[in-house]
């Protein structure tokens, strides 16, 4: 909601919310007279001026993720994942979804009755499910339960770990899914799609409510996600590996115009949707913004600007340095700072199984590949110079939280004892 990347603003992680700095979606729209609506978890600093007209029902960062902040020791398993996998089940009072179920509710008062009459206006609704627990209602639990066996999995949650780059072997044993039993990550499956479930009717009840305001000829509705769960699938039950499971998102795009029943291959990204929505309101396009309008793209003409490739960075906990993702047509090359880089061929190698960099070495097409790749990476930002930056951010703000003495406790609710040097599990964290 900035129309920048992470590391043009900053938020590096979980421990550096969005302050409203620089100007985002909240201000541009503001300025141009259209009313902005959110409603449900927007996952900013609390006091940030971030421009929306009319926040409700609103979860903000008061609680930083300090994982990040300790990078200097190495990759530290975070127990909590392991216990949150273990814990997945049918919940009997359906406790983790009544947050939601307010959110849409108010969705579908604000379409119905209270939306503005007198000018445009966007409605951005927030659900938190399907992130974890996964803990969907008997019913769904039990359609669910039978259908998923693991010998039917394919090849990702049978990977040996020692096959995994360096990096996404850290991912694994921050998230300790290496811990993980195979029944463990079965019921983790069967969890993750009853909760799929629970927020796909959550969509629908807003779209009822579109129709039935009588809005549907004449409204944009689009979906997406800020992340996927991996559930297993190479070695990970976490969401901050490079693999297509946790950061190929849905996008889904209805309207007046809309090609329907379409599957768009051209990569796109978050960064477009504001771009998209201004060109649908009529606003002029915002050069200080990244993205490009998906408009052309999705009402099928031929000669519409599009992005050249699509970026993914990732600062956080699990990880020792940062790394980046860039998807241009069917490659996708992920550089890691201080390691060797990654590269698939997505649609020979949906699953990701075959690593170009270490099975085609000396193919001249996949170094021509690797350095394209590279160069578009550099035409945004310099990976090492980032790295530096976010590593410098994070333990400024672990000496200021330290002197503060909000270290301790962020520490604590995390899991971990209140010593400040390093992390330590607490005893009753541990598998």
């Amino acid at each position: 909601m900035s129309g920048r990347f992470v590391h043009e603003i900053g938020t590096w992680d979980n421990a550096f919310p969005y302050t409203g700095n620089p100007a985002g979606w909240g201000h541009c729209f503001s300025e141009q007279g259209i009313c902005l609506t959110t409603i449900g978890k927007l996952d900013f600093l609390p006091e940030a001026d971030d421009g929306v007209e009319d926040e409700r029902l609103t979860n903000h960062r008061d609680s930083l993720d300090i994982h990040s902040l300790f990078r200097e020791d190495g990759i530290q398993p975070r127990y909590q994942h392991l216990q949150r996998l273990r814990g997945v089940g049918p919940d009997e009072d359906d406790g983790v979804f009544r947050k939601d179920v307010e959110v849409i509710d108010e969705a579908r008062k604000w379409l119905i009755q209270e939306r503005p009459a007198d000018r445009p206006w966007i409605l951005i609704v927030n659900i938190k499910q399907p992130h974890p627990p996964w803990n969907p209602p008997q019913d769904i639990w039990d359609y669910y339960d039978p259908l998923v066996r693991f010998e039917d999995l394919d090849a990702r949650y049978t990977e040996d770990p020692s096959r995994l780059h360096p990096y996404h072997q850290d991912y694994s044993q921050y998230t300790c899914s290496d811990l993980a039993t195979d029944e463990e990550i079965r019921r983790g499956i069967v969890g993750y799609h009853g909760t799929c479930e629970m927020a796909d009717r959550s969509v629908g009840r807003v779209l009822d409510a579109i129709d039935e305001a009588g809005l549907q000829e004449e409204t944009l509705t689009v979906y997406s996600s800020d992340h996927g769960g991996s559930v297993g699938a190479h070695v990970n039950s976490g969401m901050g590996s490079m693999y297509e499971d946790s950061i190929r998102v849905p996008l889904i795009v209805a309207g007046p115009g809309i090609r329907s029943g379409t599957v768009e291959a051209v990569p796109v990204s978050h960064h477009d949707l504001f771009q998209t929505f201004g060109e649908a309101l009529g606003m002029p396009q915002q050069t200080d913004k990244r993205g490009v309008s998906l408009i052309g793209l999705l009402e099928g003409n031929e000669q519409c600007v599009s992005s050249a490739f699509a970026l993914c960075e990732y600062h956080g906990a699990g990880l020792p340095s940062s790394v980046f993702a860039v998807r241009w047509e069917s490659y996708k090359y992920v550089a890691c700072v201080g390691e060797r880089p990654m590269l698939f061929d997505l649609d020979h190698d949906p699953l990701e199984m075959h690593d170009l960099v270490l099975e085609r070495p000396d193919d001249p097409s996949v170094k021509e590949t690797i350095d394209r790749m590279q160069g578009l990476l550099e035409e945004v930002c310099s990976p090492g110079a980032v790295d530096a930056r976010a590593k410098a951010d994070q333990l400024d703000l672990r000496d200021s939280l330290e002197k503060s003495g909000r270290l301790g406790d962020e520490l604590w609710k995390r899991g971990y004892e209140r010593r400040t040097d390093r992390l330590v599990a607490r005893a009753d964290m541990l598998p």
